[in-house]
């Protein structure tokens, strides 16, 4: 009969830890080191295996170790002897593996909490195992509070936070001294606003240190539709924040973060009067005439009409004997633009053109060498005698004869 031995020893500040096999009269010893505390403890394997208390053996920092960490073993017949030796942290620490100093023990290595060590006939000496445990890094909790809707989520994982949700998926435990990443991605109709509470924070990013509890505030802005359609004979060109709808554009639409102050401005094109808005929905109905300045919180429209202005025509005749001598040219005038033209000479003794109503039109004579312009007749404004050059209004149609001899 073979008789083995198993001590337990706990150095300085050392966790202790379970035994290993070994031969008759052999001593197995198993050191236990770390920061740590936990459970070491050895259970038979083999069917020959007698007569041995279950030994438990306790560590917790800093010690010592407690309960019978000392027994014999018998074994009958020949051949192998072996024990498993088992390492079980206590919450808040961890196995960091197993180290052989001495003896044949090719069954313990690594960081696998059991081992398995063994001898062969023959094999005498004892044996030494190290095994070691630390202080697992404390985890702290990062908590996001969140005005809105949208999603956030961590890197490393443990925190997604989507909707409207502040609950328990809002909540996630990192190890102390880790940076964590926060990416934030807002609903639909929703903007992001804000970050507080990140050590850095760039766009829709934000990372936080974890030494200790944190709570980050994330806020995102409701987005309400403003939409501005235009109506009328007319065009111009409106514009509003976010949007910008030229003459070609008859309907646009843009999301506006709530709380922001909205100024509509129109421009007419030429042709066209000034823009009357002709009301509006939501925050925006308020807008008629010519104003429509509000503070957005809802979905929001505004009916923009453009009138063209009317035209009318202005018909010059050269007259007169030296009718085919003379010339009359001018130009339509529209808020400081060129309109239509007039330009009849060298053949041409009447021409008609069309002008807006509003426009006014400066008309110069001119009659050829050895001829003579000799006055208007028919006009309006001061086109009336010899006034050279003159103007006159469009704001109806006009026959407006000049006279050369």
């Amino acid at each position: 009969m073979r008789r083995l031995t198993i001590l337990f020893a706990a150095v300085g500040a050392l966790l202790l830890v379970p035994a290993a096999h070994a031969f008759a009269n052999e001593t197995v010893e198993v050191t236990i080191k770390g920061t740590g505390s936990g459970k070491a403890f050895i259970d038979p394997l083999l069917e020959g295996y007698r007569g041995t208390p279950e030994i438990n053996c306790t560590y917790n920092s800093p010690g010592p170790a407690t309960g019978v960490c000392k027994t014999e073993m018998s074994d009958e017949g020949e051949g192998y002897e072996q024990v498993i030796i088992s390492a079980k942290a206590n919450p808040g620490s961890k196995f960091l593996g197993w180290t052989v100093q001495e003896g044949a023990f090719e069954g313990c290595v690594g960081t696998f909490p059991t081992c398995a060590p063994y001898s062969e006939p023959g094999e005498e000496g004892p044996a030494k195992i190290t095994a070691e445990f630390a202080l697992e890094s404390p985890k702290f909790p990062l908590t996001i509070a969140k005005t809105g809707e949208g999603t956030i989520v961590s890197s490393p994982a443990g925190i997604t936070c989507t909707g409207a949700k502040t609950g328990a998926e809002c909540v996630g435990e990192f190890e102390s001294g880790k940076t964590v990443t926060l990416t934030a991605s807002p609903a639909t109709d929703y903007a992001f606003s804000a970050w507080a509470g990140c050590l850095e924070h760039v766009g829709l990013t934000c990372k936080v240190l974890m030494d200790k509890a944190k709570t980050v505030k994330v806020t995102f802005i409701a987005t309400p539709l403003l939409t501005i359609e235009k109506t009328g004979s007319g065009g111009g060109k409106v514009l509003a924040t976010g949007i910008s709808c030229d003459e070609s554009c008859s309907k646009a639409s843009s999301a506006i973060k709530t709380g922001v102050l909205v100024t509509v401005k129109v421009t007419p094109a030429k042709g066209s009067k000034a823009a009357i808005f002709e009301g509006g929905t939501g925050s925006a109905s308020g807008c008629s005439g010519e104003s429509c300045i509000f503070t957005i919180s809802a979905n929001s429209s505004v009916k923009v009409k453009f009138d063209a202005i009317p035209t009318k025509t202005l018909t010059v005749n050269l007259t007169g004997p030296a009718k085919y001598k003379g010339k009359v040219s001018g130009k339509g005038i529209v808020k400081g633009l060129y309109g239509s033209a007039i330009n009849c000479g060298a053949g041409c003794t009447s021409q008609t053109e069309s002008f807006f109503s509003t426009d006014e039109v400066t008309l110069t004579a001119a009659a050829g060498t050895g001829y003579t312009f000799t006055g208007w007749s028919g006009g309006a404004g001061n086109c009336t005698g010899t006034t050279n050059p003159c103007t006159m209004p469009t704001s109806a149609d006009k026959t407006l004869s000049a006279e050369f001899k």
